[in-house]
């Protein structure tokens, strides 16, 4: 892993971190020399994965999998995080695996705290970034929906927003949901992906830090026509992991990913 720069999207910690985002969904994963600990909920069937390597750790958490992660999803009433709103279906999910989380990173003894995790657990991510005592180096989240209101947004970046990094593919609906009408917005900075037919806004990576939502819309609209067109559901199949991990083809030979067994599969 780099060192964080605040502000700077680093596409050789996010092809890592995503990898570990993708382990999650695996029943096993090893990471080289990393060690590897699993926290998990049996009553919301939430799941984290934290990995350590003495300096560095890494707590990412799964995404949605089965129908109790999708009722957390749907779950989209505010609840309260001290005086800041945010999704009930979320923060009960985190709860769920907080303090057991918290004991398996002390024990690491870690320096550098690093956040991650694909759909619902990029958001348990960036609220466990929200709620940590300590400093977090960095938090790297994939197709992640949105959160809490705008109070709480900007009280995450006031603190955060520089450390925090969305990455986004194309037409990924569940990125844009829950809707901006029930009052939730998005925190930290987005890295968005556009479908070929965005390749003229395409940053030198591939990507637009920090794009226009009216930019972006009109890259969305011609996007979904041309994946309708070769028969695919823009909307969910630019969701996939799977996909995500295709954003880094390049970067992923430079930067050195410990053998996990999603990687194979």
């Amino acid at each position: 892993m780099n060192p964080s720069q605040l502000d700077v999207y680093d596409p050789a910690n996010a092809v890592f971190l995503a990898g570990v985002a993708a382990a999650t969904y695996q029943p096993q994963a090893e990471f080289g020399d990393w060690k590897t600990t699993v926290v998990a909920s049996k009553a919301t069937d939430t799941r984290a994965l934290i990995a350590c390597d003495g300096g560095e750790c890494v707590a990412a958490f799964r995404g949605t999998q089965d129908l109790r992660n999708w009722l957390t999803d749907l779950d989209c009433a505010f609840t309260r995080l001290g005086n800041l709103r945010v999704h009930r279906g979320f923060y009960e999910a985190l709860e769920s695996v907080r303090k057991d989380l918290e004991a398996e990173i002390e024990r690491a003894h870690c320096q550098r705290l690093w956040l991650t995790g694909h759909s619902l657990g990029g958001a348990l991510a960036m609220l466990c970034a929200q709620a940590w005592e300590g400093t977090v180096e960095g938090v790297y989240t994939f197709g992640q929906p949105r959160v809490g209101d705008s109070a709480f947004c900007a009280h995450y970046d006031f603190t955060l927003k520089r450390r925090t990094f969305r990455v986004i593919h194309a037409d990924d609906i569940v990125a844009r949901v829950p809707w901006l009408l029930g009052a939730y917005r998005h925190a930290g900075h987005e890295i968005f992906f556009p479908s070929p037919s965005g390749r003229g806004i395409k940053g030198e990576g591939g990507w637009v830090q920090d794009c226009g939502p009216l930019a972006k819309l009109l890259l969305d609209i011609p996007g979904l026509f041309m994946e309708l067109r070769r028969g695919k559901l823009a909307l969910l199949d630019d969701h996939h992991i799977s996909r995500y991990l295709a954003l880094f083809p390049d970067q992923s030979q430079e930067c050195s990913i410990p053998h996990a067994s999603f990687l194979t599969r």
